[in-house]
Parts: C-alpha cells; structure tokens; sequence
C-alpha cells in the first residue's frame, strides 16, 4: 500500500494519523502473525519457561519444556504435532546453550531441525507459514551459535546465509528478524577478529528505518536485539581506548535488559564492565568485578562464562607477580574451555598458558601450547594471531640465542628466528594500514614496531647488511591513500575478545582478510606524515606501501621473500600492486 505524503495539497489532512495507526496495526499484526497458540497447557508451560530463562533459573526453565515435550510425544502424530515438538525441541536448545551444555544444544538442534524441515511440504494458511518460518529462523540461529563457539566459524556462516535466505518471505515491518540475524553476523565478524567491520554492521543495525511519512512524537517499539547490540559496541569501543562511549553503552545496554526484565543478561554484564575496567589501567577495581562475576556464574552453573572470567582474572594475577595463582586460574579456565569444546577461547588461553611457560623457562611446553593454539587459530582463519604465535615463537628463540651458545648452529638459528619473526612483522605491520583512525594505527603499531625491532636485532645479529638495507627501504616507501572508500563485502559466514597476552586488540582494525591477496583498489594519489593523518581521520583508508624495487635488471624487490612468506601464511596483503624504485630518479 501506498503511503500518502502529507506534503501533498490532495492527501487528507489525517494522513500522519492514518498512517501512524497502519503502522500500529502491522506491528501488532506482525508480532501476532509469529506467535505459535497451542492451546494449554502448552501456551502456558511456554510463558512459564521463558519468566525462568529470565530470571534466570535455567535448571526450571529446562523442567518445565521437558515436561511439555513428554506431553508431546505422547500424542497422536500428525504435522502440527511434529511441529510442536520441533519448536519445543528448538527452545530446549536454547537453553542448553545458555546453561554450557553443548552436547546436549546439538543433539536437540539437530532433531528440531528434522521435524521443523520435515513438515515445510505441509499446506499451511499464510499465519502458519509465518510461525514456522519464525521457528526455523530460530533454530538455524540457534545452531550458528552452537558452531560458532564450538566447532566452525565457516559453518556457523552457512546457517547465518540460510537464516538470511528466510528473512524475504517474513512480514518484518520492524525489522526485528533481521536485526537477530544481524546480531550473529556482528559476533561472527568479532570471532574472526574484523571488529571494525562488526562496528559498522552494529551501528546500522541499531539505527532506525527511514520512513516514507514522518512519525509522531510516539517511540518506536524497543527492539529485543538493541540491548545485545549496544553491548557489542561497549566491547568494541573499550578494546579502542573509548572508554567513556563503552561505558554509555553499557548503560543503555543494562536499561535494555531491565525494561525486558532479562535479569540473566544483565548479569552478563558483569564481566563485561570488568573487561572495560581492565583495558581502563584500574586493575584492582577489575579484579574484583571479575571476582563477583565469577562467584555469580559458578553458582548458577554458567561455566563458559566462568572461564571467560577465570582467564582474565589469571591475566590480572600475573600482573600482580602471583605466578602459582596465575598458574592455576589458567589451567581451570582452559580445562574448561576443552570440555565445552570451545575451540577458539581455549587457544587463547594455551598462548596464555605459553607465556606463562616461557616465563618459567620451559621452552619445551611453551612450544607445544603455542603450536597447539596457532593449528586452532589457523584452522578457524583467524590468521593474525597466528602471526602474534609466530611472533611470540621468534622472541622465544632469540632469547635462548641470548642465554646459550648454539656454536655452528648459530647460523642456523637466527635464520629460523628471521623466517618467523620478519614474515610476522610484515603482517601485523601492513595490518594497521586498514585502520581508520590514527588512534587505532597508533596502538597497534605499539606491536608492530616491537615485533620489527626483533627483525632488525636478528638481521645486525647475522650481520646481513643488504637485509638491513631492503629492511629501511621498504620501512620509508611510504603509505598510500585509497580514496575510495568502499563497504566491506557481506562476511562468507565475529565471544568478544578474551584478555590473554598482553596484545594490542584486534578490535582495532577494519581489515577483512580475502581468500588471495590480490589488491584492491588502487591508490590514486600518495600522501605521508601529517597528511596522510589528517585524510584518514577523514574515513579514508590508508593502503599498504608500494613494493620497492632493487633492480632494474632482476625485477627483485625488497623483502621479496618474506613479504612472500608473510602473503601465504597470513592470508593479507603486505605490499600493494605499485611500484617505486629505490634508486634516485634521473632527468
């Protein structure tokens, strides 16, 4: 239907109230349309889970839908039926998950997603297609969650696609299926560390519709996913240095979930503000905000939580000096993890646990923890950390260079230490060329140049002076501006980033890693120092530096090998297709 426009001399002069009641009208319509009525005692058994989820008493919540889906299978069979049990199925899940029990949420996903899909033939009026849409979305979503902190961040995107497949036959006036589907793309664009893409995908989410007709002073109906998604943002803009727009949006997060009632997610929030307090420098006020929460989650049985919590307190711990406690905090929050099969947190806290390592001096376990964790990094493509693992490899060696004498081997072992070290640097280096503002440049370049410091040590170590010289060449080519500034592509598939070594956070980049390295667009003009600053602060992006070439004859250019090396492994491009001689230009 058309939207009269009140602009117009012939629409009736109660256009606005027309329209304001339509809108009133499809919303509650809406919302009704995806309401399933089973009659009792399944329509009560169903509010009667949902006020436990909220309070949260998942134990009761979990009592009650057994209860229902025992009813259920005992009744005769029929579509609706198998129906109901699928939506009682998809629910049960739901809760599972919260309440850390993965086994579990897959065994329930996997038999409502057969009975929800096996009923899809079933002539169903336009309502009933509404309702089992809703519940497929559900599961599906469901489902991405399980793999997103379980098993294949590839996987969890196929169900995000198939979920997003769905949204075109919704009536969604409001948008809200759209933005829970949105909601899981921000969490798996954070698990695969483009946090900047995130960001931007979170504002839009949260931004308002525009309207063909102006509405009145009447607010808009509060959107269950806002909550969530202002929390996204929290975790983002404190992992940025913007500690005081994390702290806003925590807030409003919290008056989120208090007007919903969702007493569990604001519990949840706990943590999150300790996170915020951490990053902030106030380390005792963060100890004991994790210390609440942990007690929290450990007596409601919340044991991802707990671990996320038993991690960062072991990071604190070591920042004290107590080593034993560091010590044993880790290895609770990782044995954890493994049993949750939360693959991509678990490794987090192994390089962790390899950090501690190193610092008593076991190189053997240091080793295998951090080789374990950079398998699990790279087989979820979350190829900067590991950079930082090779990163952390390379230190190690140099240093027992520093404390032993390999004698003949010497050689050797420098040369081990520059193919992990300098590939590493390149990546983390070229990885701040994607930032958006200087700020964000500025704190990850803190372990870019640590990380390229370490190459020029091993390079006057082996004494190669045309290393050191291609080093400096390719350091001062320069950076150039793309300026066009174009929309990250829709991901192929992002827990918010747990406190572990002490890193630079990735939500600092707006990078998406592609499949090649081929290059994007390209720059039309250079700029450096303050210019090329002030032109990012504007939104332009600024590319990696042009390749340097060392001859005219060979075609070689600087740090061919490596910047090579650093392309395959890290899945990003080092330098762009432009190339700049290094010898003075003649006329």
């Amino acid at each position: 239907m058309t939207t009269p426009d009140p602009s117009d001399p012939a629409a009736p002069a109660d256009a606005t109230e027309a329209t304001e009641a339509t809108e009133a009208t499809e919303a509650t319509e809406a919302t009704e349309a995806t309401e399933a009525h089973y009659g009792d005692p399944f329509d009560g058994g169903f509010a009667l889970a949902e006020h436990h989820q909220s309070t949260p008493d998942l134990g009761a919540a979990l009592a009650v839908y057994a209860e229902l889906l025992t009813l259920a299978e005992s009744l005769d069979d029929s579509p609706d039926v198998r129906f109901l049990r699928g939506h009682l199925l998809s629910n049960i899940a739901s809760v599972q998950l919260k309440a850390a029990d993965p086994a579990a949420a897959a065994r329930a996903l996997e038999r409502s997603l057969a009975l929800v899909r096996g009923v899809a033939d079933v002539p169903m009026g336009p309502r009933g297609r509404q309702v089992w849409l809703e519940v497929l979305l559900k599961t599906l979503l469901a489902k991405a969650e399980l793999l997103r902190r379980t098993r294949s961040l590839d996987e969890a995107g196929s169900c995000v696609d198939e979920a997003t497949a769905l949204l075109a036959e919704f009536h969604d006036p409001e948008g809200l299926r759209a933005a829970e589907v949105g909601l899981t793309r921000v969490l798996l664009l954070i698990d695969r560390s483009e946090w900047g893409a995130a960001e931007e995908l979170a504002s839009a989410l949260l931004s308002p519709a525009p309207t063909a007709v102006p509405r009145s002073d009447r607010p808009p109906a509060p959107s269950p996913t806002a909550p969530r998604l202002l929390d996204c943002l929290a975790m983002i803009c404190a992992s940025t240095g913007r500690f005081d727009l994390a702290d806003d949006h925590l807030a409003r997060a919290d008056d989120g979930f208090r007007a919903a009632g969702d007493n569990g997610a604001r519990q949840g929030l706990l943590a999150h503000r300790a996170y915020a307090v951490m990053l902030r420098g106030d380390l005792d006020h963060a100890e004991r905000l994790y210390a609440e929460a942990s007690a929290l989650y450990e007596e409601q049985g919340l044991a991802a939580d707990l671990a996320v919590c038993e991690q960062a307190r072991a990071f604190l711990a070591e920042q004290r000096g107590e080593t034993a406690v560091a010590h044993d905090l880790t290895a609770s929050s990782l044995a954890r993890f493994e049993r949750l099969g939360a693959a991509l947190a678990a490794a987090d806290t192994m390089l962790l646990s390899a950090q501690q390592a190193y610092d008593r001096g076991d190189i053997v376990e240091m080793q295998r923890l951090a080789q374990t964790a950079r398998e699990v990094f790279e087989e979820q493509r979350v190829y900067e950390r590991c950079a930082q693992v090779d990163l952390l490899l390379a230190m190690a060696l140099e240093d027992n260079l520093n404390r032993t004498d390999h004698g003949a081997l010497e050689a050797q072992s420098v040369a081990m230490a520059l193919g992990l070290a300098l590939p590493a640097a390149l990546a983390l280096e070229a990885a701040r060329y994607d930032f958006v503002t200087a700020h964000a440049r500025s704190q990850w370049l803190q372990l870019a140049d640590a990380a390229m410091r370490l190459a020029f040590r091993l390079a006057l170590r082996r004494g190669d002076q045309g290393l050191l010289f291609e080093l400096v060449e390719h350091r001062c080519a320069g950076a150039s501006l793309a300026l066009t500034r174009t929309d990250p592509p829709p991901p192929p598939s992002t827990p918010a980033r747990r406190p572990g070594l002490v890193l630079p956070a990735p939500a600092m980049k707006t990078h998406t890693p592609a499949e090649g390295t081929g290059s994007g667009a390209g720059p039309s003009s250079l700029l450096g120092g303050a210019a090329a600053e002030a032109a990012a602060t504007a939104g332009l992006r600024v590319a990696p530096p042009p390749r340097v070439r060392m001859s005219a004859e060979s075609g070689r250019f600087a740090l061919q090998e490596y910047v090579q090396a650093a392309e395959f492994r890290y899945h990003r491009r080092i330098v762009s297709e432009e190339e700049v001689p290094f010898w003075p230009p003649t006329t």
